[in-house]
């Protein structure tokens, strides 16, 4: 603030002894004290283009805005996007989603106003406007990583699950048949019989590749030895 001061307005501008205080965004502060008229003069300025008369200005005031009351979550597995404003004046929320490129959803929560946005689109969209291009090149690449290990742990798990149903329905297979006798069977099912009874843990289609049959005569097989076990 005081080199803003200085190279803005050439004004010097000095820190006030007493030590630090509370802000208005809840953090620590510490006055920047500056006397003469031209000091009125730049704050007059001041007070007129506050909301930013242009892009480069109303991109400045969403940066402050962000270093004050902003927070952005970073991605990776198991995160979601989430970017977001929070301050107690509604105003003051208002007027950074006004400024945001990007749609930011205004609510309130404990006692402050938040203006925010959960699309990765949005988050890159205000880390942009802020001029802050490495921070969306890093933001989209640890994104892409997140979603990579999201989608190999669910492949992991949909084959994990996957290979729990085969084990169960074989064993219960297994179980069903082996008190057929197969002298009593036709030789195709006294086949599929003992391949089941050979290869507990084998799926279906390792089955049928076994007994040289498609998937399907190999599904039609096991059915009927079951249905004969049913019927005891």
């Amino acid at each position: 603030m005081m080199r803003l001061w200085r190279s803005e307005f050439g004004v010097a501008a000095h820190l006030e002894a007493g030590g630090k205080a509370r802000g208005s965004f809840g953090r620590s502060s510490y006055p920047v004290r500056a006397a003469g008229n031209r000091v009125l003069q730049a704050s007059e300025e001041l007070r007129v283009s506050r909301l930013g008369r242009s892009a480069a200005e109303r991109n400045a005031y969403l940066r402050g805005a962000f270093q004050g009351a902003g927070y952005v979550v970073r991605p990776g597995y198991a995160r979601g996007h989430h970017l977001e404003f929070v301050h107690r004046e509604e105003s003051f929320v208002r007027r950074v989603a006004g400024i945001s490129r990007a749609p930011l959803k205004v609510t309130r929560r404990r006692g402050r106003w938040v203006a925010y946005t959960k699309s990765a689109e949005g988050v890159t969209t205000v880390l942009s406007q802020m001029g802050l291009h490495g921070a969306v090149l890093d933001y989209e690449t640890r994104a892409v990583l997140g979603e990579a290990k999201a989608n190999a742990n669910r492949v992991t798990n949909f084959d994990a699950a996957n290979a729990t149903r085969v084990a169960l329905a074989a064993a219960r297979q297994q179980k069903a048949i082996s008190g057929l006798d197969p002298e009593r069977l036709p030789p195709a099912l006294r086949e599929m019989r003992e391949l089941r009874l050979a290869h507990p843990d084998a799926s279906l289609s390792e089955l049928a590749r076994l007994g040289g049959i498609s998937k399907s005569a190999a599904n039609h097989r096991l059915r009927r030895l079951l249905a004969m076990a049913d019927e005891g």
